[in-house]
């Protein structure tokens, strides 16, 4: 059952590769990416929105890639390293400025 997905820009060649190896590293089926605009409106080109699928809510940065993490059996050690302020603020400064930023606290 898939649990959380991420919405991408079509035209964005970075986001695809991301997608891409998400995709290979979810051998339980819990991820899946869309390039179809999320109910919070059109993503641009460069941004990624993370809905949690169980409830429909999106998630802003760093609870979104902990939840995309919690669900990649992959991605389980990672998580310990979001705990560090070093790399939530990498994290923060990777998407929220410039490269990716995410639509938050938008509803479906």
């Amino acid at each position: 059952m898939k649990t959380v997905r991420i919405y991408r820009h079509p035209d964005c060649p970075r986001c695809a590769r991301h997608a891409a190896r998400h995709h290979r590293l979810d051998w339980l089926d819990r991820f899946e990416d869309s390039t179809q605009p999320p109910a919070s409106g059109p993503v641009r080109k460069g941004r990624i929105a993370i809905q949690d699928l169980r409830s429909g809510a999106y998630c802003d940065a760093e609870d979104g890639f902990s939840l995309l993490f919690s669900q990649i059996p992959a991605y389980w050690p990672l998580r310990l390293l979001l705990w560090l302020p070093a790399m939530r603020r990498r994290l923060q400064a990777e998407l929220d400025p410039g490269a990716l930023g995410l639509a938050i606290g938008a509803r479906p």
